[in-house]
């Protein structure tokens, strides 16, 4: 379902070759700090639906990532010792298995239309899958700040003024700005 909701909204899944881009497209367009190559495949490969890219004429031109999060996961999140950058794979929920939550490591773009399809397929995936679950993902850009702590409704984690909350729904929709759906 993930897969389709990405493909809906223009990126697709993400091959070796393409995590390796879309890891250079986030160096290039956020910080060198970013998650490596070997984890965003390491989650890809327990998850099969973590890491979607955008392309145009070939090129990789933005991307998105995330991936769901078993409740010792989920409780590591909450407690501030999940390392996003090195994570532990038993943390990680796998195909089938019922979610505590998310993180999503984020999206980047080189362009506005890689960007934006992006962004749109990360609000998409979560707004029609799982708006039941709490989430968590880190703003690490002003643009990035504005988008994640805007329309798109997560709440700063007090102590961590980039870290950002989402919190579960009883239904889609609710608490995201008709602005994030115009940004997508």
């Amino acid at each position: 379902m993930i897969n389709a909701v990405a493909a809906y909204c223009g990126v697709s899944l993400a091959g070796p070759e393409d995590i390796a881009h879309a890891r250079a497209l986030c160096a290039a367009t956020i910080s060198e700090n970013v998650v490596s190559v070997e984890t965003l495949q390491q989650v890809q490969n327990i998850t099969g639906a973590s890491v979607f890219v955008a392309r145009e004429r070939g090129v990789v031109t933005g991307m998105t990532a995330f991936f769901l999060v078993r409740a010792e996961g989920m409780r590591a999140l909450d407690e501030g010792r999940f390392d996003t950058l090195n994570i532990d794979p038993e943390l990680i929920c796998r195909p089938r298995e019922k979610p505590a939550g998310g993180y999503a490591w984020g999206f980047a773009g080189s362009t506005d239309r890689g960007a934006g399809r992006a962004v749109k397929a990360s609000v998409a995936v979560r707004e029609t899958l799982f708006w039941a679950l709490p989430g968590y993902t880190r703003a690490a850009t002003d643009d990035g700040a504005r988008l994640i702590f805007g329309s798109l409704g997560f709440v700063p984690v007090a102590g961590d003024p980039s870290l950002a909350r989402y919190e579960g729904r009883d239904q889609p929709l609710i608490g995201l700005h008709a602005s994030a759906a115009e940004a997508a």
